[in-house]
């Protein structure tokens, strides 16, 4: 009697695990987003990531794009970031979608003073990092420095695309890219402000350790 309980009691778990197993694959299927949700919540980034592009595919949804992408850069998984981050900037509703984030980040007070920062200056400065850290020739990183002074506004704000992948390159302590960013920045109008004094201070320190 005892052996038929088990029995019944080893194939009831199998079912319900089958069954379980099925259950997450059918959800992972039909609805990536919920997934993507959940699994960012238990911290699982790299998978929420993946659902979160799957929801993407799915809907067209680019606030799951951008989630995707900037889940995959985070985590250095640099061709899935370009990838993604290349299809979000080209894409229809990127400009709206900048500006909705923007309406919903307060601006963040710092020695007594408002900063406010630009979503589209984030996505723009980790799509140039990326691209940074894939570049395997002169040409890729001068499309990474491109991209960033391209999207940075003359006057300089705080958290630009250029000063993120300037700090980037500075974090690195890469003398002779840190070299062609102040190239760079000297073909630009930029507004010599104290961020941007600093951060070529910074640069020219590092790059001057190529001549040594």
């Amino acid at each position: 009697m005892k052996k038929v309980i088990l029995k019944t009691a080893i194939i009831t778990l199998g079912v319900v695990i089958v069954l379980a197993v099925a259950a997450f694959g059918v959800a992972s299927l039909c609805v990536p987003a919920a997934m993507s949700d959940l699994t960012y919540s238990l911290g699982m980034n790299a998978i929420s990531s993946d659902y979160a592009y799957q929801e993407y595919e799915r809907s067209g949804d680019l606030a799951y794009l951008s989630r995707s992408f900037e889940l995959a850069a985070s985590l250095g998984r640099d061709e899935k970031a370009e990838e993604r981050f290349d299809t979000l900037y080209a894409a229809e509703g990127f400009e709206e979608l900048c500006a909705l984030r923007d309406s919903q980040t307060p601006p963040v007070v710092v020695g007594g003073e408002e900063i406010t920062y630009s979503y589209r200056d984030y996505v723009c400065g980790l799509g140039a990092c990326v691209k940074y850290r894939l570049a395997d020739s002169d040409e890729e990183l001068q499309t990474a420095i491109d991209l960033a002074l391209n999207e940075t506004a003359e006057d300089f704000p705080s958290g630009n695309p250029a000063y993120l992948l300037a700090t980037e390159a500075a974090g690195n302590a890469d003398a002779a890219f840190c070299g062609k960013l102040l190239t760079a920045f000297g073909g630009k109008d930029f507004e010599q402000n104290e961020l941007y004094t600093n951060l070529v201070n910074i640069l020219e320190v590092i790059a001057d350790e190529q001549n040594r």
